[in-house]
């Protein structure tokens, strides 16, 4: 499955559950849509400074913990 389709499917689904979800469960799919969004807008290259900043703490929290060599990125994978 390419990214982008990956990406779709998982902004579908959360969407739908805020659609028939309760309080708690929207507050996490907004999360969760919130990421999606924008990792979309960062592979579509029409990301803003915000998306950017997301994509960068992930990215350095993930190297932090050693599962990323702070010589590559997550999105570069």
């Amino acid at each position: 499955m390419h990214i982008a389709d990956f990406i779709e499917d998982k902004l579908n689904f959360y969407a739908e559950a805020i659609i028939r979800g309760n309080q708690k469960l929207d507050e996490h799919a907004l999360g969760e849509l919130s990421f999606y969004m924008a990792l979309r807008r960062i592979v579509e290259k029409r990301g803003n400074a915000q998306d950017f900043g997301m994509m960068d703490a992930i990215n350095d929290t993930l190297q932090k913990v050693g599962i990323l060599p702070e010589t590559e990125t997550f999105l570069s994978r």
